[in-house]
């Protein structure tokens, strides 16, 4: 019988972009439009000065979204995902922040996150990418 060959011992002549790996209507594209569009100036004077640099909340912020997005809530696994995952690797610019990190977040802006997740979800309902029928339902409850 014949099998499919692999090429699992080739390397690549060029190393791929990691945008490449990723169908272009993937909704990581919605995640890290809603990330990159959001206003950081409170963060950025908190953060100016001499200090040990830190995670852009930027990309905190589109690893949660794309958290919700693909029901991942823990912060080890979004932490083990931005590691391991290529969608992941991409929304975290190729970082790998620290699962503590990513929970700080959610402690100490809860404000901000849960203002881009009803952002996500305006977003979406309003470009038709969202039915909350089920959403309605226990609201009236």
């Amino acid at each position: 019988m014949a099998y499919i060959e692999s090429y699992k011992e080739q390397s690549w002549l060029l190393p791929p972009s990691i945008e490449d790996l990723i169908p272009e209507d993937y909704i990581c594209f919605l995640a890290e439009s809603l990330g990159d569009n959001r206003d950081y100036q409170a963060f950025d004077i908190r953060y100016s000065g001499a200090a040990h640099p830190a995670y852009h909340p930027r990309i905190l912020l589109k690893l949660l979204v794309m958290g919700v997005l693909d029901r991942v809530r823990s912060s080890r696994r979004l932490a083990r995902n931005a590691r391991e995952n290529v969608v992941y690797l991409y929304l975290s610019d190729k970082l790998s922040p620290d699962f503590r990190t990513i929970s700080d977040l959610r402690k100490d802006y809860p404000a901000l996150v849960k203002e881009a997740f009803k952002h996500t979800v305006s977003f979406a309902k309003k470009e038709g990418l969202l039915d909350l029928p089920v959403f309605r339902r226990t609201e009236a409850r």
